[in-house]
């Protein structure tokens, strides 16, 4: 699947936002944290700067986190309750406020050996 594969995808219910992005970064060999905050999980650390295929965690009302995936030139893909998949800019003023950090996974990449050894 593409990235434009994932735009559009109707929300399925509690903390699908956290699915829609394990979907995302399985296909590029990385496993999503099973953590709240991915520097909380082996292999990811925190930067200053989103790339492609890091993980964004937002805040929300009521103690609850949002994520959503880095697609680089300072765009997102995430899923939000009530509405349809879709890339969003993090300097609006709707994201930025509520970002509590971005994350890169640092550790191996799945079938990163089978793809080495052929």
């Amino acid at each position: 699947m593409s990235l434009g594969d994932y735009v559009g995808i109707p929300y399925e219910g509690r903390m699908f936002c956290r699915t829609l992005a394990a979907r995302v970064l399985a296909e590029q060999g990385i496993p999503f944290p099973p953590v709240h905050r991915p520097q909380d999980a082996a292999h990811w650390r925190r930067v200053a700067r989103g790339r492609r295929f890091d993980v964004v965690v937002l805040r929300r009302p009521g103690g609850e986190f949002h994520v959503g995936v880095c697609l680089g030139d300072g765009r997102f893909l995430h899923v939000e309750e009530g509405s349809r998949s879709g890339c969003d800019d993090l300097a609006s003023p709707l994201f930025a406020p509520a970002i509590e950090g971005i994350y890169r996974y640092e550790g191996p990449r799945q079938g990163e050996e089978a793809a080495c050894s052929t």
